[in-house]
C-alpha cells in the first residue's frame, strides 16, 4: 500500500519547516533594528489577533456591585477630603486613592487631607515608578510607605495596549505591590503571600465590561447624599474618570486596551486607568484571570501548524504548480481564520494563547515553499540531493 505521506516529503516539510523559521527570525530582527522600520515594529507590538476577544464582545459582561469608583474629576484636595470622611464610616472594606499628591499647595485643604487620609481605614495611596525610582506623594501628607501600591501598567515598556498586569514587582530585595493587588490584600480577597507567590509575573487581564461593570460615582454625589450603604463592604477607588463623567473626549489618563473597538490603527486611548485597575481588583478578587501559555509552547504550536501546512502545500505543489498557487492563497486566509477561531475559544475558557505567530510562520511557511524548491534545485545540481519536489 502506497503510504500518504512518504518519508521524504516529511523530510522536506520538516527542512522548509526550518528554512521558514530562520527567514522568520531574520526578517524580526530586520524589523527591530533598522530605525526606518520602527513603526512597523511599534504596530506588531501593539497589535494581537486575540483583541477581537474584546473589541468584538465575544466575552461575557459581568458587573461587579462590590467594587465602586468615585470620580474625581476636577476636585480639589478639600473636596477629596471631604469625600474620605463621608466615606468611612461606612466602613468599606478598602479604600485605594489613584491620585499622586506631588507637593504642597494651600495650607488649609492640605491639612485636611493629610487628616483625612490618617483617618481612613484600609487606605492604599498610589506610588509611580519611573527610571528605577519611586514618584510618591509628597512627606507632609504622611502616608506610610507599606501602603502604597504602584500604578503602572506595562511595566515592560514594549506596548501601549493594557493586556497584562503583575500583583508584584520585585526589585532586588524588595517586593513592591502592584495598587490592585495591595488592595485586593487589604480587602481579604487573598494574603499577601498568595500574591507575591502568583501574580509576580504578567498575566492577562481578563476584561468584564469597563467601566460598565462597576458602579461609579462622582466625589459631588458622595459630599452631598447623606444615604451610602452601597459602599459598605464594598472596595471603594477614587481616581480620575473624565469631566464629566465618561467623557469621550477627555484622554487624562486614558488608557488603549483590547476593549478597544478600533483594534487596528488605533486614535483614542478608551479606558481611564481607575477602571483598568477595578478590573484588576475584580480579576484578584474572583480568581477568574487567563492562564497564559508559556512562550515556548506557543511557538511549538506556531512550528507544529507551519510544518502541517507546508506539508500539505509540498503534496499539492507535486501535483499540479497551477494548482498550488491557487491552493496556498486558500490556506492561507483558512488556516488563520482557524487559528484564531480556536485562540477564541480557548479564551472563552480562560486559556490565553498568543495565536500571531502560527498566523505568521503559516503564511510565510506556504510563500517558502517554492524558494525551498528553487534552493532543493540547485542542491540537486551539485549533490544530487534527493528530494520529493524533485523526484
Amino acid at each position: 500500500m502506497k503510504k500518504t505521506f512518504p518519508k521524504v516529503l516529511v523530510i522536506d516539510a520538516l527542512l522548509c519547516t526550518l528554512f521558514t523559521c530562520i527567514v522568520s527570525g531574520l526578517l524580526y530582527v530586520l524589523v527591530l533594528n533598522i530605525s526606518i522600520l520602527d513603526p512597523f515594529s511599534r504596530a506588531f507590538e501593539d497589535f494581537e489577533f486575540t483583541d477581537l476577544y474584546f473589541s468584538k464582545n465575544f466575552y461575557s459582561k459581568q458587573a461587579d456591585p462590590e467594587i465602586i469608583v468615585v470620580n474625581v474629576g476636577q476636585a480639589d484636595r478639600f473636596a477629596i477630603a471631604q469625600a474620605l470622611q463621608k466615606i468611612n464610616p461606612f466602613k468599606p472594606k478598602a479604600i485605594g486613592v489613584d491620585i499622586i499628591f506631588k507637593e504642597r499647595k494651600a495650607d488649609f485643604p492640605d491639612e485636611q487631607l493629610r487628616l483625612a487620609l490618617a483617618e481612613t481605614q484600609n487606605l492604599v495611596h498610589a506610588v509611580y515608578l519611573e527610571d528605577g525610582s519611586l514618584k510618591e506623594s509628597h512627606p507632609f501628607f504622611e502616608l506610610d510607605s507599606e501602603q502604597g501600591g504602584f500604578i503602572n501598567f506595562n511595566l515592560d515598556g514594549k506596548s501601549r495596549v493594557v493586556r497584562e498586569f503583575s500583583g508584584v514587582l520585585k526589585e532586588a530585595s524588595v517586593t513592591r505591590p502592584s495598587f490592585a493587588g495591595k488592595l485586593a490584600v487589604e480587602a481579604g480577597y487573598l494574603n499577601e503571600s498568595a500574591l507575591k507567590q502568583h501574580y509576580d509575573t504578567e498575566i492577562p487581564i481578563r476584561y468584564s465590561g469597563g467601566s460598565a461593570s462597576f458602579l461609579t460615582l462622582t466625589i459631588e454625589e458622595v459630599i452631598a447624599r447623606e444615604d451610602l450603604q452601597v459602599l459598605t463592604d464594598a472596595v471603594v477607588l477614587l481616581g480620575y474618570s473624565g469631566t464629566p463623567t465618561g467623557n469621550p473626549y477627555d484622554i487624562e489618563d486614558r488608557h488603549f486596551t483590547p476593549l478597544n473597538p478600533n483594534f487596528t490603527g488605533r486614535s483614542v486611548p478608551d479606558t481611564f486607568g481607575v477602571y483598568i485597575h477595578a478590573t484588576i481588583l475584580q480579576n484578584l478578587k474572583t480568581g477568574k484571570g487567563f492562564y497564559k501559555a508559556p512562550k515556548a509552547l506557543s511557538l511549538g504550536i506556531a512550528v507544529l501548524f507551519c510544518f502541517l501546512a507546508i506539508l500539505a502545500g509540498m503534496r499539492i505543489h507535486k501535483k499540479s504548480d497551477v494548482v498550488f498557487d491557487l491552493s496556498i492563497k486558500i490556506l492561507q486566509l483558512l488556516i488563520p481564520v482557524l487559528l484564531l477561531y480556536l485562540a477564541l475559544i480557548l479564551m472563552d475558557r480562560g486559556i490565553y494563547i498568543a495565536v500571531l505567530p502560527a498566523v505568521v510562520l503559516v503564511i510565510l511557511g506556504l510563500e517558502c515553499i517554492d524558494f525551498y524548491a528553487y534552493l532543493q534545485g540547485y542542491i540537486w545540481k551539485k549533490y544530487r540531493w534527493k528530494s520529493y519536489l524533485l523526484d
